[in-house]
């Protein structure tokens, strides 16, 4: 091992140590300050509830494999169903090991990537354009409810900040959507030229070319974006499900579909290992912003949501036990 690997895997630990205690500190400042009702959970810690609950997030995790699967097979991968439903849960578990919400696409890049060695670019993008529709729907559901009441939104400067930034980054989508799936678009000259200007222009360059090769996709990206909304709305579903398990019975629909979806875009920002911690600072603040009241209705929900999670993640770790093509953590990662 040289020093220079040595001084990454290091570095690599003490990120994630830094990553890790931020997650705790969060959660620990929450439960003193009262901001999260930690006891609360027992009401959801009951037989029935745990089973209604993990039954949901395995589902959710089954639409997320078809909303790849879609994506996977319209670019030639001959993945069967329960084989991109098996690398779904691994990448569950895998999202509690490698801090950020977006580590099991890293492990489930990997395993594609080296099972079609000549096509590597190719596999690593499908996990590209599954995070992006994924991240798409989110925004579509978020933008649909705050536009159903914008008086709510027209009311509030914060709200209003997050409305005007989600619509430019939902425009950004429509360009990016427009430019991949136009061939007139797609073959514009000028367009490589910008990128030619770009520091490691030549690897921009192949990623642009890679996902250029999406043109055939308007129908797996409907059938993907099909899956993906109903993925989330279960997802919702299952937070409005424990709310009224804690005792927060009074809260509109209005806000979980408003507040979810947004909280988990951020959620997903690599700080901390599947977003514990920074869920639950988000959903605390976006909860009381359209609530309009201060409630631990925020944290304690989605801390009861990263549980069912974690207990997935532990079905996910069987299936990683048990996969025949084991790979290594990327280098520059830790467990």
């Amino acid at each position: 091992m040289t020093i220079f690997s040595m001084a990454t895997k290091v570095k690599s630990w003490i990120i994630s140590t830094l990553k890790i205690a931020f997650a705790g500190a969060i959660i620990y400042w929450l439960i003193q300050s009262g901001k999260m009702d930690f006891k609360g959970l027992s009401a959801v810690a009951q037989p029935l509830p745990m089973f209604l609950c993990t039954c949901m997030t395995l589902a959710t995790l089954l639409f997320a494999s078809e909303r790849w699967l879609g994506i996977l097979r319209n670019q030639g991968f001959p993945l069967s169903h329960f084989e991109a439903f098996r690398l779904t849960m691994i990448g569950s578990f895998f999202n509690f090991v490698i801090p950020g919400g977006v580590g099991g696409d890293v492990m489930k890049g990997y395993y594609i990537a080296k099972d079609n060695p000549t096509s590597r670019v190719k596999a690593v993008i499908t996990i590209a354009m599954d995070r992006l529709l994924g991240l798409f729907a989110m925004m579509m559901m978020a933008l649909a409810v705050m536009i159903w009441d914008f008086k709510t939104v027209n009311s509030q400067p914060e709200l209003q900040a997050i409305f005007w930034l989600l619509v430019i980054l939902f425009i950004g989508f429509l360009v990016f959507w427009s430019i991949i799936f136009s061939r007139r678009l797609s073959s514009l000259a000028f367009i490589e030229k910008l990128i030619s200007l770009l520091p490691h222009h030549d690897k921009f360059l192949k990623l642009y070319r890679a996902f250029t090769s999406y043109k055939d996709l308007k129908h797996a990206f409907f059938y993907s974006l099909f899956w993906s909304l109903v993925g989330q709305s279960l997802s919702i579903t299952q937070l409005i499900y424990i709310g009224s398990l804690l005792g927060f019975s009074d809260v509109s629909y209005y806000t979980y579909f408003f507040v979810v979806p947004i909280g988990f875009m951020i959620t997903a920002i690599p700080i901390s290992p599947a977003g514990v911690g920074v869920g639950q600072a988000a959903f605390y603040f976006l909860f009381n912003l359209v609530h309009g009241q201060e409630t631990s209705l925020g944290p304690t929900s989605i801390t009861a949501f990263q549980i069912f999670g974690f207990i997935c993640g532990l079905i996910g770790a069987f299936f990683y036990i048990t996969y025949g093509k084991k790979v290594r953590i990327p280098e520059g990662e830790s467990i």
